[in-house]
């Protein structure tokens, strides 16, 4: 099944435009997607696009999230539209302007993959919805477990809740959130035995599971990373933090 939805991201923030973007892109039902770093421009998208989606931050300089609404009901235009925004106080607000979603930022890709499926769900299309579904849930299937030797025996893991793996010389820690495990493989060794997609190797010393990673600070040179609502943050090479950017 070839991709079908379209989108439009309107958000006055560089790298939060690319990292919605790349989200969306991952779910693989997107054949088009557009973006926009203002109401202005936005509006001048929608006189020549009609997305199915519009990813829509709620504060920018100028014209507000709302008021893009306002826009679209004068033109009669009526995508659905799912709020993207780093405060939680506009839900009421969002509600009484019937919106299809909101999504707090950082966006989460469990979140984002949600609001896709339930839009798929009650879209009137003649593609196979079942497919679609599976499409967008690809990079979530349940994976095998790896098993790495211990001082104690056997870890046997899921590697889709690593955060993060760190060399210790020639043995890794491997941090789940609230617990870490050191094994007797060097960390090229682990790299080999996690799946391709969504861990990335930072530096010679880390493996960071980007499906958990939430904010860079450039400043401090941190990463951050939350999974079940425990935050992990880790200090990396300043000139390694480019590993993590988005391209």
């Amino acid at each position: 099944m070839e991709p079908h939805l379209t989108a439009l991201v309107v958000d006055d923030e560089e790298s939060a435009r690319k990292l919605l973007k790349k989200l969306l892109e991952e779910t693989a039902c997107f054949k088009e997607i557009r973006i926009a770093s203002s109401v202005n421009t936005a509006n001048s998208e929608m006189n020549q696009f009609d997305p199915d989606l519009v990813f829509l931050d709620i504060k920018m300089p100028g014209k507000d999230g709302f008021s893009f609404i306002n826009d679209l009901k004068q033109k009669l235009r009526n995508p659905e539209i799912v709020f993207v925004t780093a405060y939680d106080n506009y839900t009421i607000k969002a509600l009484r302007n019937q919106a299809f979603d909101y999504l707090l930022k950082p966006v989460n890709r469990k979140d984002l993959k949600q609001c896709v499926t339930r839009f798929i769900e009650m879209e009137n299309s003649s593609a196979p919805k079942e497919k679609l579904i599976s499409q967008v849930n690809h990079t979530a299937d349940p994976l095998a477990r790896i098993h790495v030797n211990t001082r104690t025996g056997t870890l046997f893991i899921n590697p889709l809740s690593i955060l993060y793996c760190k060399a210790d010389g020639n043995y890794t820690s491997i941090c789940t959130g609230n617990k870490q495990y050191l094994c007797s493989l060097n960390i090229g060794k682990v790299r080999e035995m996690l799946p391709g997609n969504g861990f990335i190797r930072v530096g010679r010393s880390y493996i960071v599971n980007f499906e958990y990673v939430t904010m860079l600070d450039r400043k401090d040179s941190t990463v951050t990373l939350v999974k079940d609502e425990e935050s992990v943050t880790i200090k990396l090479p300043r000139h390694h933090l480019k590993d993590l950017e988005i391209k």
